[in-house]
């Protein structure tokens, strides 16, 4: 049973220091209060050592027990703390996952000495003896090739009378990672896959690092390996298309991409009932959010734009759900057709007009991306109260509907009066501005409508980095594989978790995957390696 700690504070500790330095100068005895003194703060020091090595103490309860900190349980006080704590992580950062990601702690690895004990006698002085005190420690960050190859030999036994043969078995830790026949283990798939899909590492790159690294594999067998991790997460990956036909609020854009193989299709042209030949090839991101705040992230890559890919989700839209909101740019293209919708338009998209003109006009622009600019400060504003959608509506009609109007307003005043010229840069940009001043003001007149668009022109950078990497697809089916894990990856990234582990465990569970995939919905699993929510 270990002692308790005894409360001495630093004033009192700080006199003890002197006195006890003061006799050990002086030659001089210390007085009975003072050596019971050193004692107490001896006896503390044991304690706070043998309960921080057994694990079985808080900081947070230590702190409290040292008298470092006094803690209170009012309700009031512990209400400014954590707020105080939500302050201290918004300035960290502000995270669109709902929570702060934990990263990986190291594994800690203890070193004893092997001719040496507490109590032993001084190997330097041989007169005192040795007594712990706090451990060295050394962070190391190690390095290693990320595909190790591991030769499995299994002892095999044979009966002298029936022939009968006895395989040792493998162990269930490598069982764990493939079966018995598998020579590409789940997690070397799933790293091949991330390497490719989101670090932008092409799959010949990848062959020639790995040869560089000693393990010699090919592009053809990254690509394959990469095809069965596609087979195995896509039961997960149709799930969270099911779950996306019934969201609120969709992020839309696109970007261009190139497909080898690709031959003109006949295909009717968009806002049109004409038949048209096209072949021009798009990847598609939608970041499509739940009405449970979930984000799910999809892509595709085909003769088509995001509008299709919108109609292609909002064809299988529940009959009696709501109209969605969509966010995109003013292109007609990313208009989706087939069903009713909130449509709003992204105003980072029209103060980029400006801003293209400045160098010609600035006094003019430099006025309206002064007042444009208080826009994104109430929303700002709006984020750090945590308001509801309808209190957040409300107080940007409030605040910032008028700046919105004054600004078409001016920009009204400039062109009729000839103060600006129609055809000029600014002019065009004031007319993009007052054109689609409707579904730019959307925010304002709308629960739950966006200001912009920016989290789905980032989240496309992915396709960006992928395409000037590897610089195409060969085939529409590997176009299909690289969407669907593209999917996944940015999906998962968006619940805070562990892809390597979470495309392992899809691996190594794919059977009940199948079975169940909303089981293993991204915020279903946690993140921990094979553990889920129930």
């Amino acid at each position: 049973m270990s002692q308790p700690f005894t409360d001495i504070d630093s004033k009192a500790l700080e006199a003890l220091i002197a006195r006890v330095t003061e006799a050990k100068d002086n030659h001089l005895a210390l007085s009975a209060s003072d050596c019971q003194l050193l004692l107490n703060a001896l006896v503390t020091l044991s304690t706070m050592q043998s309960r921080l090595a057994n694990h079985d103490v808080t900081v947070h309860k230590l702190r409290k027990l040292l008298g470092i900190e006094k803690s209170s349980e009012g309700l009031g006080k512990l209400l400014k703390k954590s707020k105080a704590e939500q302050q201290r992580k918004k300035k960290k950062g502000p995270s669109s996952k709902g929570e702060d990601f934990t990263p990986t702690k190291p594994k800690v690895v203890m070193h004893s000495h092997a001719d040496l004990a507490k109590g032993a006698l001084c190997p330097e002085c041989q007169i005192g003896r040795m007594y712990k005190r706090e451990p060295g420690s050394l962070l190391r960050i190690t390095g290693q090739s990320p595909f190790t190859p591991e030769q499995h030999v299994m002892e095999r036994l044979r009966c002298n009378a029936c022939g009968a043969y006895a395989t040792a078995p493998l162990p269930a830790e490598v069982l764990s990672d493939g079966d018995s026949n598998q020579k590409y283990g789940y997690s070397a798939r799933a790293l091949m896959a991330i390497y490719k899909y989101f670090a932008g590492l092409p799959f010949y790159r990848q062959g020639s690092i790995q040869k560089l690294l000693g393990v010699n594999i090919t592009a053809s067998t990254v690509f394959d390996q990469v095809e069965y991790v596609a087979n195995d997460i896509y039961p997960v990956y149709q799930a969270l298309v099911n779950l996306a036909a019934d969201a609120v609020h969709y992020y839309l854009d696109d970007t261009t991409h190139r497909i080898l193989d690709a031959k003109p299709i006949e295909k009717k042209a968009r806002n049109s009932d004409k038949m048209k030949s096209r072949c021009g090839v798009y990847t598609s991101g939608i970041i499509a959010t739940t009405l449970e705040h979930h984000s799910i992230v999809l892509f595709e890559t085909n003769i088509g734009h995001a509008g299709e890919f919108i109609d292609s989700i909002l064809q299988h839209r529940h009959k009696n759900s709501p109209k969605p909101i969509i966010m995109s740019d003013a292109l007609s293209s990313n208009r989706p057709t087939v069903r009713v919708v909130i449509g709003s338009l992204c105003n980072s998209h029209a103060r980029r007009q400006f801003v293209d003109v400045i160098t010609h006009f600035p006094d003019e622009v430099e006025h309206i991306l002064t007042r444009y600019a208080e826009i994104w400060v109430n929303d700002a504003h709006t984020l750090e109260q945590q308001m509801l959608p309808s209190a957040r509506q409300a107080y940007h009609q409030q605040h910032s509907l008028p700046i919105m109007e004054e600004i078409k307003l001016w920009g009204e005043e400039h062109l009729s009066s000839g103060k600006v010229e129609s055809n000029s840069s600014l002019g065009c940009a004031l007319r993009y501005f007052i054109k689609h001043y409707e579904g730019l003001s959307c925010f304002c007149t709308f629960d739950g409508v966006k200001l912009d668009n920016n989290l789905i022109e980032a989240m496309l950078k992915i396709i960006v980095r992928d395409r000037k990497n590897a610089m195409f697809h060969k085939t529409l089916h590997g176009a299909t594989i690289g969407d669907i894990i593209t999917s996944m990856i940015a999906s998962a990234s968006e619940a805070g978790i562990n892809v390597f582990e979470y495309f392992t465990t899809l691996q190594r569970e794919k059977v009940q995957v199948r079975a169940n995939p909303e089981r293993y919905l991204p915020w279903n699993y946690l993140d921990q390696p094979g553990s889920l929510v129930n």
